[in-house]
């Protein structure tokens, strides 16, 4: 019941976000591995916190957002989220009675020249 009432709230704040997952090659280079391209996973339901400058610093994030655990987000995806992209650094499943709720993401924006 609970798994299906968090997921009720993260659906009712009504935010969506892009999850792209990038191709990584190259990786005996000597420049090390590159993302030539990225695959988009669909958009998904994502809550955004709001938190002020100084909570971002001691979670050591740019954003921190909730997402249901169906999202398959995994650390290194790109979440583009109000045309902003940001790197996922951080996925933790949160539990309520041994039942994964949610996942909470930890997010680093990512400043890419076009």
């Amino acid at each position: 019941m609970i798994v299906m009432d968090m997921g009720e709230l993260v659906r009712a704040s009504c935010e969506t976000a892009e999850i792209l997952r990038p191709s990584v090659s190259g990786s005996g280079d000597f420049a090390g591995p590159h993302e030539p391209s990225e695959e988009s996973l669909g958009t998904v339901a994502i809550e955004f916190r709001q938190l002020s400058p100084e909570e971002l610093k001691q979670v050591g994030a740019d954003g921190v957002c909730s997402m249901l655990p169906e999202s398959d987000v995994a650390e290194g995806d790109i979440v583009v989220y109000d045309d902003v992209r940001y790197r996922v650094t951080d996925v933790k499943p949160e539990n309520c009675f041994g039942a994964v709720t949610h996942l909470t993401v930890r997010l680093e924006r990512e400043y890419k020249s076009s």
